[in-house]
């Protein structure tokens, strides 16, 4: 499960959070060579990006080098924040 050093870890990786929040935005899985085009991004630097937000949670790979968010974890966590005010 998504924790919030995964989620705070975000705010310093700025290729990280734009990646996840294309991806939550386009809501299909997408190739790191679809994501690198659309974000004027390299390649290598959205793999590297899809590589660490995989390792935290946040995205699932569908098949080689295809890629989709994985928000259920992550709207556990904001809910959580939300309801504890």
């Amino acid at each position: 499960m998504v924790g919030s050093d995964e989620l705070d870890g975000l705010r310093r990786a700025e290729s990280q959070r734009q990646v996840l929040l294309f991806l939550v935005e386009r809501g299909e899985p997408l190739s790191s060579k679809e994501v690198a085009e659309a974000m004027s991004m390299s390649v290598n630097a959205v793999n590297i990006a899809l590589f660490n937000l995989f390792n935290k949670g946040l995205v699932d790979r569908v098949s080689r080098g295809v890629y989709k968010y994985k928000l259920g974890p992550i709207l556990v966590k904001l809910l959580d924040k939300y309801l504890e005010r």
